[in-house]
């Protein structure tokens, strides 16, 4: 029979707060020596604990997961199965979230993303092929400028989301704004990355103006696919 640990934490601040969780459990269940088949807190009291949201729990849960540290088990909980799993590479927390964490944002997007610019191929009107290339132009003007092109790069994404007309799928576009915004910033300082950013834009317009919801839906997971390797270059979200 297993048994359940009891853990004692101190709060954390906000930046790579899933990376610093994953560090901080890790620490404790070598300090405590906690043995394989213990059980770690349950989400809910880790979130107390730590002072952070589900999702922050979880996605140091999965990557521990990932490197070996902890089992998952479906209806139990996490449990502890090799604390050394965790010194094995360097960094290796980091680069699991890294992987975990990009991958899930990006099954959403493309869940989301590829039905949307099929349906704003279909939909679009006139005033929202504007609003596109106004994005673009000002995404254009931006890099002409050596400015910051977060702004006009993600406004490319809420416009193609605007065009589909669906309130529902809108909602889900704009609630990835923020991320990708903070992202954004990170992976502007890849070399390269800028003039990439705005030629796959444009490739994924080109459909969406000519009325093609298939080439549409093409472009946008081609672009989706193509974008996740600089993702995890800069780390965990």
């Amino acid at each position: 029979m297993s048994s359940t640990s009891s853990l004692s934490f101190s709060p954390i601040s906000r930046s790579k707060l899933a990376e610093t969780v994953a560090e901080q459990l890790l620490a404790e269940i070598r300090d405590k020596d906690l043995q394989p088949g213990t059980r770690i807190p349950s989400e809910r009291d880790l979130m107390v604990a730590f002072g952070v949201g589900r999702s922050t729990v979880r996605e140091a849960i999965n990557g521990m997961a990932m490197i070996g540290v902890l089992e998952i088990r479906h209806g139990q909980g996490a449990f502890v199965a090799n604390p050394a799993a965790g010194a094995a590479v360097p960094h290796a927390i980091a680069a699991a979230l890294a992987r975990g964490v990009t991958r899930e944002l990006f099954e959403a997007r493309q869940l989301v993303e590829v039905h949307t610019a099929r349906l704003a191929a279909e939909r679009r009107t006139e005033a929202d092929l504007q609003e596109v290339e106004q994005a673009l132009r000002d995404h254009e003007q931006a890099l002409a400028d050596g400015a910051p092109a977060v702004e006009p790069a993600v406004r490319f994404h809420v416009q193609l989301a605007e065009a589909a007309h669906s309130d529902v799928l809108g909602s889900f576009v704009c609630s990835f704004v923020e991320i990708l915004t903070e992202r954004g910033h990170l992976l502007e300082a890849l070399p390269g990355y800028r003039e990439w950013e705005i030629e796959q834009h444009r490739t994924v317009f080109e459909p969406v103006r000519d009325g093609d919801p298939d080439g549409a839906a093409a472009r946008m997971h081609a672009h989706l696919d193509a974008v996740v390797p600089h993702h995890e270059r800069l780390g965990p979200l």
